[in-house]
Formats: C-alpha cells, sequence, structure tokens
C-alpha cells in the first residue's frame, strides 16, 4: 500500500469507518500535486471545483481592502480572512459547494504539497462510499466551531486575539508575514507590532 504512509491515509484511518483497502481506493481519487509560494490557487471571480488537503505548507484565503479606504503606507491591501496548515482540508465553501464565482481567492503563502481532488470526483466518492458522509459532516462541524470561535475572538482587546492567534496557531508564528497576521486579527499592523513587542519582552 504505497499510500499508507501519508498524512491524508492516516487521516481517513483515524475516523475509523474505513478499511486499509478503502482508504487506498480512496486515494487513488486524489491528485499529489506542489505549489510555489506566492500561486493563487482560486483567484476572485473564479469557480473553486477543487478540494484540497495540504500535507506541507501555508495558505491562506484573502479579500481585497476597499479602495476608498485610507491605509497605512506599511497596511496589506488585502485582507486574510483564514489561515489553513497542514492536515486541514481547504474549499471556499460557497463558491465549491454552489459552483459559482468566488468572491475571496485562494494563495498559497509557503511552498506546500496538496492532495487535490475536483468536485465532481468528491460527490462520486460520497456515492461509492456512503461513510464519507459522516467524516464530511465531522469535518464541517469542526470548521464551524474554529469559526465561531475566531468570531469571538475578533469582539476582544488586541492582545488577547494576538494570544489567542499564538494559542490556536503555534505552528504558524514564524511562517505568516505579519502583514497576513494583522488583517486576520482585523489590528493595524502598528498595534500589532506593538503589541507584540510587549509580549515576548515578557518572556
Amino acid at each position: 500500500m504505497k499510500h499508507a504512509t501519508t498524512t491524508l491515509f492516516q487521516l481517513f484511518q483515524s475516523f475509523g469507518v474505513f478499511s486499509s483497502a478503502e482508504i487506498e481506493q480512496i486515494i487513488q481519487y486524489f491528485e499529489y500535486k506542489s505549489y510555489t509560494k506566492g500561486t493563487i490557487i482560486v483567484d476572485i471571480g473564479q469557480v473553486n471545483d477543487k478540494m484540497y488537503f495540504v500535507e506541507n505548507g501555508v495558505l491562506r484565503e484573502f479579500s481585497y481592502q476597499d479602495q476608498e479606504q485610507d491605509l497605512d503606507e506599511n497596511e496589506d491591501q488585502t485582507i486574510t480572512q483564514w489561515l489553513m496548515s497542514e492536515n486541514n482540508f481547504v474549499y471556499l465553501v460557497e463558491s465549491f459547494l454552489d459552483q459559482k464565482p468566488s468572491t475571496i481567492a485562494l494563495e498559497v503563502i509557503e511552498k506546500a504539497k496538496l492532495w487535490v481532488i475536483s468536485k465532481q470526483n468528491m460527490d462520486k466518492l460520497y456515492l461509492e462510499f456512503p461513510q464519507l458522509n459522516l467524516v464530511g459532516r465531522l469535518m464541517v462541524e469542526q470548521y464551524l466551531k474554529k469559526y465561531e470561535i475566531y468570531i469571538g475572538m475578533l469582539r476582544q482587546s488586541s492582545k488577547a486575539r494576538l494570544d489567542w492567534f499564538y494559542n490556536f496557531h503555534p505552528e504558524l508564528a514564524n511562517r505568516v508575514p505579519l502583514k497576513y497576521i494583522a488583517t486576520y486579527l482585523n489590528i493595524t499592523p502598528s498595534t500589532l507590532s506593538r503589541v507584540r513587542k510587549r509580549l515576548l519582552s515578557k518572556k
């Protein structure tokens, strides 16, 4: 079983509803691909017709700042809306499910190795392996839980938001540019820099 040591194989195995042979069959529908830093996998206006599993690397979902907004010269022109690293499935929910042009983009911000499957093949797998519906439901539940926590975090102080980031995304602290972290936490780059220095000085 050539895929038995991959993180994707191990993830499916962790749900305990598939045999090793079934997981091998499922993974045959995926394509293993490498992406360089800066690659826009799905741009705004494009239809997200594929789902991605991150074996290595970091991706972000982003939109563009309001052009009429008065931005600081050091402030990013984009708004990072979500960050994804290893062992996560990634897709732009509305565009993928409804197969319509996306209002947000998906970008590789650290060289990535991804398992890729088309929506068409994903739908085939749901029919061929009904237990995948359980896996899909569990993944959606985890995503909604994380998103609810994220929304609650945005109502906290700048310090609390940065504390949350270090606790919730410890693996990303030194892998994501600060300008992306700032918009992800909805704080200005200058505030982020100030709070970050204060936190680091206490360690």
